[in-house]
């Protein structure tokens, strides 16, 4: 049987052993998981398909993720999808931030209680896809 699974994120930070522990976490509470290394990448993958969450760094090159989180907040498409932003500058979560995000959190995670809040997430959140 071929179908797409019930949950999918998306984890979108330059730091691919952020990217790495995100990823694994998610995983491991039933997550579908794409990752992507940039804001221009993750901008493409939330072009061609949803995700039920989106794990999303901020101080990235290119396109930072204030920038993906206003672009995604403006699509319909995306209106479902729970987003947990992730930083190591407390500083740079700004109104609009706190605003368009679900959550925020600091880095460094702990990624057993990240993986117990995901878990958490997964249990109330329907799906988007």
């Amino acid at each position: 049987m071929s179908h797409q699974p019930a949950h999918a994120a998306l984890v979108v930070d330059d730091n691919w052993y952020n990217r790495d522990l995100s990823s694994l976490a998610l995983k491991h509470v039933g997550y579908q998981v794409a990752e992507a290394q940039d804001g221009l990448e993750a901008l493409k993958l939330l072009e061609e398909r949803t995700f039920d969450l989106l794990v999303l760094d901020l101080s990235m090159p290119e396109v930072d993720g204030a920038t993906v989180l206003r672009r995604v907040r403006a699509q319909a498409m995306h209106k479902k999808m729970l987003v947990i932003v992730m930083t190591a500058n407390p500083h740079m979560t700004t109104e609009e931030i706190d605003g368009e995000a679900d959550y925020v959190m600091y880095k460094p995670i702990n990624i057993t209680e990240f993986a117990e809040f995901v878990g958490r997430l997964k249990q109330r959140h329907v799906p988007a896809c």
